[in-house]
Order: structure tokens, then sequence, then C-alpha cells
């Protein structure tokens, strides 16, 4: 069922990526952006195990999430051009880093009895040894690197091709590249700072080669649907 929900989960986040720019233009995917990389980092500490066709194999959640960042800041770049989609990025590391700051100040407070499983879960992801403090530590040094990769190699691809119809090859052609680099970074990093053991690395690193490639030609209708949307509210 695992990866049933895997395709769920990824075509709802797409869908509404295209819903947040429908409604909300520009500032509606950035917003997206933000929450897709807080999401992802928190989702990442959870290990699940896929099933393609007879083989089991272990990956992290949080890979469609940001899937979903690597589609809207394509989007951005088609629409509005690099310096916005870069922008995005900043927003959104900023966005992150504040949010692991004030949610591990809360885990300093000491909870009553009543609400001990509430507690026990932020000091599980936010305390100093916090699974999601590990990760954004390593996360947002890693995605401002494939990011901006992203960001630059699909203005160089666009340069080149840069009709309608061949709007997949900028996509993916981008896409594939900048996320071999994120998900071998980001696994080695993990694996450094103890958020999966050692054991992991090579079938993490695969398999989330794997699933992000499979995000990737699963958001491509989505950027083709996106590119002809007139946003409601845009600046």
């Amino acid at each position: 069922m695992n990866f049933m929900f895997f395709l769920l989960l990824a075509l709802v986040n797409f869908l509404l990526i295209s819903l947040s720019y429908k409604f909300f233009g520009k500032k509606g995917v950035i917003a997206f952006v933000v929450l897709s990389v807080i999401a992802a980092n928190i989702q990442v500490n959870k290990l699940v195990i896929f099933d393609f066709f007879g083989y089991e194999i272990v990956a992290t959640l949080g890979n469609v999430m940001f899937g979903g960042v690597f589609l809207a800041t394509d989007l951005l770049s088609e629409k509005y051009g690099r310096k916005t989609a870069q922008g995005a990025v900043h927003i959104s590391i900023f966005a992150n880093v504040s949010f692991v700051i004030v949610m591990f100040i809360a885990s300093l407070f000491n909870g009553i009895a009543d609400s001990s499983s509430f507690n026990e879960a932020i000091d599980l992801f936010f305390s100093l040894n916090g699974g999601a403090l590990k990760a954004v530590l390593v996360g947002n040094i890693v995605y401002f690197m494939s990011q901006s990769l992203d960001v630059y190699m699909y203005q160089k691809i666009k340069s080149k091709f840069s009709s309608y119809k061949t709007l997949f090859i900028r996509n993916n052609g981008s896409t594939l590249i900048s996320q071999f680099v994120d998900s071998v970074l980001v696994s080695v990093g993990f694996a450094l700072v103890g958020i999966f053991d050692w054991q992991y690395l090579v079938d993490i690193i695969i398999t989330t080669v794997l699933i992000k490639y499979i995000v990737a030609l699963l958001d491509t209708p989505f950027l083709y649907l996106m590119a002809k949307i007139k946003p409601l509210k845009d600046e």
C-alpha cells in the first residue's frame, strides 16, 4: 500500500501547487515552496518500505514534497525568470530555519503530564538531538546547492529549448541532474548526523533517486497545465 500512498501524495501535492498558483499566482507558489520544505524536513525522519514488482526497497519520506519544490521552482523559472525562482529558495530556507528555531524554544518548556504525548513529539523532532533539527542543518545546505543548480540548469536548457512543446526537456533535464546531486549529498549528510544508519545509505541513495525520478515524470503534465494557467491574482 505504501506505493499507492506515494502516488496519491504525489498527485495531491501537484494538484495543490496548481491550485495555489491559480488562486494566488506567484505568491501562492512561493508559499507552497515554504510549506513543502518544512513538511519534507519533518517527513524525512520516517523510513518506509516500497514494494516495486516484488522487490522491497527502503526510502525516506519527504521525497514527494521535495519533488514538488522542484516543480514549483521550474514553474517560477518558466513564468518569472531565474531571479524569482532563486528568491523562492532563499525565502523557504529562511522560513524553514525560523520554524525550527521557534519550535526548538518550544521544546524547552516544561509541559504538564496531561500533554506528555505532545511534549514527547515536540522533543523528538525539535530538541537539540531531534530529527528535524538535524535534517534542517544538513538539508538546507544541500537544498540550496541542488535548487540553485536546478534553477541554473533550467535556464541553460531553456536557452536552447524554449518552446511550449519542449517544456518537458527543460523540466526533466534540469530536475534529473539536480535531483541526483541532491539525493547523494543529502543521504550522506543524514547518515553522518545519525538520521539513519550507514547500512541503509546505498539503498536509500538508489531508492531516493528512483523515487525522485518517478516524481519528476509525474509532475511534467502539471507543469504543462500550469504553464497555461492564468492566475486569478498575480503581480
